[in-house]
């Protein structure tokens, strides 16, 4: 008996195989949640070229009306804006031949799956940039960074689009994890002697003073917290020129296959005073 091989030697001496798990862990993924709350409207106009001019209105003034007197006419045209396509953003993975034939997990093919989302995740954090130059604001933000965001706060962006006029539909506060946790503590938000339907228990808010609350951790970060934003849509402009599209390429002198993933778009602010930017608790 003692010249039988142990396990360590069996493992060893490759008598028993490893086993390989055909579930694969993928990647942590935050919520997308800024692209499609900004304005897209423009893309149709954009066929070709590389840019988007938009004309804006100003406001008429209202005269006196004087009989025998005619009305003096208001000129309506106001400070055109533009959005630039100028952003060609790509993702690429590859996979030998020898990969392909021993592959048993689909290596490429989950890695494909991740390469939109790196595309979309890309977007949407270009799209934060923004935040912070809202408002009035450069590179700043309401408040101190690292606040604790409070119901004073909330009040504050909500009263500071009502002055500008700003339209109620559409608006969305966005948030991350740390303004959730802020949130939690507010009676107001999940006690229902304050709210409207039933409390919300979960943490899971839909709607702040009927405005869509969305938490993400895409955010563009400040010293200690996040750049979060009140806005509405029009606020800030997005011109996708070419949609995230795939290429498969079967590259035979370099014996791999190619998987990439581009996208081609544009972006601007639009509308200074139809957003502004508040400091989260921390990034």
């Amino acid at each position: 008996m003692a010249n039988d091989p142990t396990l360590a030697e069996m493992i060893t001496g490759d008598w028993v195989g490893e086993s390989y798990s055909q579930i694969v862990i993928a990647h942590t993924r935050s919520n997308l949640v800024i692209v499609p709350h900004c304005n897209h409207k423009f893309t149709p106009d954009l066929k070709k070229g590389s840019k988007v001019s938009i004309s804006v209105l100003s406001e008429p003034s209202v005269g006196d009306v004087t009989a025998g007197s005619e009305l003096t006419a208001e000129n309506c045209v106001g400070t055109p804006t533009s959005i630039t396509v100028d952003q060609w953003k790509g993702v690429r993975v590859e996979e030998s031949e020898m990969q392909t034939v021993q592959d048993h997990l689909d290596y490429l093919g989950k890695a494909a799956q991740s390469c939109g989302y790196a595309i979309a995740k890309c977007l949407d954090l270009a799209m934060s940039a923004y935040f912070s130059t809202l408002g009035g604001y450069e590179t700043s933000a309401y408040g101190a960074d690292g606040q604790t965001f409070t119901d004073d706060i909330f009040i504050y962006l909500v009263e500071t689009l009502d002055e500008a006029d700003v339209p109620l539909a559409g608006r969305v506060l966005i948030g991350d994890p740390s303004m959730k946790a802020d949130l939690l503590k507010i009676d107001k938000f999940v006690r229902n002697d304050y709210i409207r339907g039933a409390p919300i228990v979960t943490g899971q808010f839909g709607m702040l003073y009927d405005t869509k609350v969305l938490l993400t951790n895409n955010l563009t970060a400040a010293s200690t917290g996040h750049y979060g934003v009140l806005m509405h849509p029009d606020a800030i402009g997005c011109v996708i020129q070419k949609d995230p599209y795939s290429q498969r390429i079967v590259d035979e002198l370099e014996h791999q296959i190619v998987y990439q993933t581009k996208i081609i778009y544009g972006s601007a602010e639009l509308r200074d005073t139809f957003g502004v930017p508040f400091y989260t608790r921390k990034a």
